[in-house]
């Protein structure tokens, strides 16, 4: 199946020699700008900065066990990579290094081979949406889910199914439109960028027909962790009949209602502006779904 896509969200970090590239997704929309990371302290700095999410703190940590861990277990690095972001279930990548290991003795090969599993199950997982997605599917997301909006668009124009999105400018880090709306442009596919504050009303007015949303974490228990603002969607896409997908990676058997919710600066809630104020602000990054919401977790089939 050709998917031509080549946003560099694909892969927001990689490894040139003994450093991490790391794209700096808070320069984006206006600079694509890579930070060269050769210390594990500037690693975390990186990962408290908000320089990268998602799948680009899952290479990072990956390619921080191979750099920067030494004989240390991989559980010691996500100990601190968890001070620094403590929503994200970085055990579990080390679990996964873990198991790699035991197969191929090389670190470096296990990370090339989770990359190739991953982008090939990305893939698949778009492959399985299209036929679950309406023709003339309107789409609603939030957040970034990196790139793979791109290859749910390729797999529904090669069914011959129409397809735009509505994308969220997610605040306060504006993720929906310095990521999602600018990687989704660079390859001409329609799309609206809309206020967070907008969403009740087109799903109201019938211009909506899925959401799919992107989680931190997932409960095989069900329910997901993913950025704020995914709980007021989950409960107006119930609200007006609209199918909710959540794309999740690494479901475990947890209570989702016993996470940590990750309490960013009230500083951030300002970014927008060009000068901080002092005025207090409250900044939980991330909001529960309840599995009550979610009309089907789609799995990422991953065997690492």
């Amino acid at each position: 199946m050709p998917f031509p896509a080549k946003s560099p969200l694909l892969f927001p970090v990689r490894l040139k020699g003994s450093k991490i590239l790391v794209l700096d997704e808070t320069a984006l929309p206006f600079e694509e700008k890579y930070i060269e990371v050769s210390s594990l302290k500037q690693a975390l700095w990186v990962l408290e900065q908000m320089k990268t999410r998602s799948l680009g703190q899952v290479f990072l940590f990956f390619y921080s066990c191979l750099l920067f861990a030494g004989s240390k277990p991989f559980e010691t690095l996500a100990e601190k990579f968890k001070e620094k972001r403590p929503t994200f279930d970085f055990f579990s990548l080390a679990g996964i290094l873990n198991r790699a290991d035991s197969f191929t003795k090389d670190t470096r090969k296990s990370i090339e081979l989770f990359a190739a599993e991953f982008d090939e199950a990305r893939k698949k997982r778009a492959e399985y949406l299209s036929r679950k997605l309406k023709n003339k599917s309107r789409i609603l997301t939030i957040c970034n889910v990196n790139g793979e909006l791109i290859y749910l668009y390729y797999a529904l124009r090669q069914k011959n199914k129409e397809v735009f999105f509505y994308v969220s400018e997610t605040r306060p880090y504006l993720q929906g439109s310095r990521l999602t709306f600018w990687e989704l442009n660079r390859e001409n596919i329609p799309c609206y960028l809309i206020c967070d504050s907008q969403a009740a009303r087109l799903m109201k007015e019938g211009k909506v027909n899925a959401v799919i949303t992107g989680a931190d974490r997932a409960s095989l228990r069900g329910g997901i962790i993913n950025k704020t603002g995914t709980y007021a969607l989950a409960v107006l896409a119930r609200y007006f009949n609209i199918p909710f997908f959540a794309l999740i990676q690494y479901p475990l058997d947890i209570d989702i209602t016993s996470v940590k919710i990750e309490q960013r600066p009230g500083r951030e809630v300002f970014m927008y502006l060009e000068r901080q104020i002092s005025c207090p602000a409250f900044y939980p990054a991330f909001d529960i779904i309840e599995g009550r919401y979610i009309t089907e977790a789609v799995k990422l089939g991953l065997k690492l």
